[in-house]
């Protein structure tokens, strides 16, 4: 079987873009919003591409824009635990994953610095890692720093329910990962995506924001089991040649124990 080719490499910025900034904002209440807004501030840019009937947002940081302070990241492990009870079998860890094919995660080693200390943060052969709990780290200002240049490497929450098979997602694992993801990620976004976002509901419980998850193997198709209910996800739900798809975090009919199965192209198609 033929190996199938890095998403980023074949589906180019688009997929880089939501990897590295986690969201996908398409909203309809934010086209006068983001057509009267004052511009980004300099640390971060926003791009807004206008349809009939709703404007999609990227905001990507300028200043290493796939790594945040370790503060942040305390934000992301506050709320997984505020939020545990969407994945109460699950463990949170971050994952690694290279932003260019055949780079390997051999010797890379990750620690918590500030201007007098330093924790080394042990990174598995899978690239996954779990930070420590260091309040006055994050108030000393500690940056999470990697021995390789960051831009080689993006980061996301791992959350995973014991028991799924490998081919699904649990439901209530994504929405958790959404919120940790949303409250590390935050700062980075202008004000004015904040604030909507917090209009609407929050940027994980709104059915007008879609919150992106990427896959490395390209899909078919996508069913959602909840005990007897059976239904596929809607095909516009799943994006950037299947590499990309939409579940629906927002809508409570399915609860937290839902399993997104997914079937896969075959390789070669």
């Amino acid at each position: 079987m033929a190996a199938r080719r890095n998403p980023g490499s074949r589906h180019g910025g688009r997929v880089n873009r939501i990897q590295g900034t986690a969201f996908l904002l398409c909203m309809q209440s934010l086209v006068a919003v983001a057509s009267t807004s004052e511009p980004a501030p300099a640390t971060a840019t926003a791009t807004a591409t206008a349809t009939a009937e709703a404007v999609s947002v990227y905001v990507v940081g300028t200043r290493d824009p796939d790594w945040k302070t370790y503060r942040a990241f305390l934000a992301g492990m506050d709320v997984f635990t505020t939020e545990h009870s969407h994945a109460p079998d699950a463990a949170l860890r971050f994952l690694l994953t290279p932003r260019q094919p055949g780079l390997s995660y051999q010797g890379l080693t990750l620690r918590i610095a500030t201007d007098e200390r330093s924790i080394a943060v042990p990174v598995a052969t899978d690239g996954s890692f779990t930070l420590p709990y260091d309040q006055a780290a994050a108030d000393a200002g500690a940056e999470l720093l990697l021995n390789r240049k960051r831009e080689l490497f993006r980061w996301r929450p791992s959350i995973r329910s014991p028991g799924v098979e490998a081919n699904a997602r649990r439901l209530g694992d994504l929405r958790l990962e959404c919120a940790v993801r949303w409250a590390v990620e935050q700062a980075d976004f202008p004000g004015f995506v904040r604030v909507v976002a917090r209009a609407l509901g929050g940027a994980c419980q709104s059915a007008r924001v879609k919150v992106d998850f990427v896959s490395e193997q390209a899909i078919r198709d996508v069913h959602l089991v909840d005990g007897a209910r059976r239904e596929a996800l809607p095909r516009q739900s799943i994006e950037q040649a299947g590499h990309v798809f939409l579940p629906p975090l927002h809508d409570a009919s399915w609860s937290d124990d839902t399993v997104l199965e997914f079937d896969y192209e075959s390789a070669g198609q």
